[in-house]
């Protein structure tokens, strides 16, 4: 999906396309598809308007339907692209959002646009897209879906964006590195732009040895100070600047320290970023030192090239 198709669908929006809109996500909360009479009682308007909009939403792929002899009932749903205009709205309402860009980043579990936000500055807005996966393999390995016996896609792409976004004002309190946080709703978080690239990509680093040094500092803090572990952390979601200055990026899989998973979260972390310096750079850390350091058990960290 363009951020063009995406600007496009939302503007030719009315306010009772919105509360249809609404409506079916309500209803959504405990069927996939919803009737008809719901979403005309959760939108709170008139069976007519509501049949007379429906098609021109479904053309314009922000619902789709599934037919009566399937269901037994003629129900509908929200898309991906009508949940995103939701989200968009309720950020355009708290003046947040004045106008969507170009795609920074486009995965498999979201997607990135650049964007206006308030006063003109320049922002980025991540849409979460965990459930566009398999819902069984997400549920299966994000923790905090995986005792909900109904998970469907909207929750699934919110619980992600709400939990990245608390991980990233617990990590901005504590002074870690990661993008700003804006705003949050549904499965939208709008946040500050750094301007890097992702450290996979850097082709070379000002002072490597420094830069790991400064990153495992960073950890430390988000261990010791925000009480958090990464998740899922490497050389692909560690953005760096040319001045040498990094970010950490892509936090919902973060767990708090006391978390039963967090020790070999941890592990892994510290791991996936020392391989990568030590095969590109040249740059050496015992993991056992590194761990240490970032728990705060030490104040002890030696590099060698």
């Amino acid at each position: 999906m363009s951020a063009e198709e995406i600007a496009e669908t939302f503007r030719a929006l009315a306010p009772a396309d919105f509360r249809i809109l609404l409506g079916t996500e309500l209803g959504m909360s405990s069927r996939e598809y919803v009737p008809v009479s719901r979403v005309v009682h959760y939108a709170n308007l008139l069976e007519e308007e509501v049949l007379k909009r429906l098609p021109e939403l479904i053309d314009k792929r922000l619902l789709v339907s599934a037919s009566s002899r399937t269901l037994g009932y003629a129900g509908f749903r929200l898309t991906f692209l009508g949940y995103d205009c939701l989200a968009l709205n309720a950020l355009v309402k708290r003046n947040l959002v004045e106008a969507i860009g170009r795609p920074i980043g486009l995965g498999k579990e979201s997607d990135v646009y650049s964007a206006r936000g308030r006063k003109a500055t320049e922002i980025a807005l991540k849409f979460h897209r965990l459930g566009r996966i398999s819902f069984r393999q997400t549920r299966r390995t994000r923790g905090y879906i995986a005792d909900r016996s109904h998970t469907s896609w909207i929750y699934q792409a919110r619980m992600a964006a709400a939990r990245e976004f608390e991980a990233m004002k617990r990590a901005r309190r504590a002074g870690v590195p990661v993008p700003r946080p804006i705003g949050q709703n549904r499965h939208l978080i709008a946040m500050g732009i750094f301007q890097g690239i992702e450290l996979s990509k850097a082709h070379r680093l000002p002072h490597p040895a420094k830069i790991l040094r400064l990153i495992l500092l960073k950890l430390r803090r988000l261990y010791c100070d925000a009480r958090l572990v990464h998740g899922d952390l490497s050389e692909y979601n560690i953005l760096v600047a040319e001045s040498g200055q990094f970010a950490f990026i892509d936090l919902p899989q973060s767990v708090g320290r006391n978390d039963p998973r967090a020790d070999g979260l941890l592990t892994r972390d510290i791991s996936n970023v020392a391989h990568f310096f030590a095969r590109k750079y040249g740059v050496y850390i015992l993991a056992q030192e590194a761990l240490d350091f970032v728990r705060a058990r030490t104040k002890r960290l030696s590099l060698t090239r």
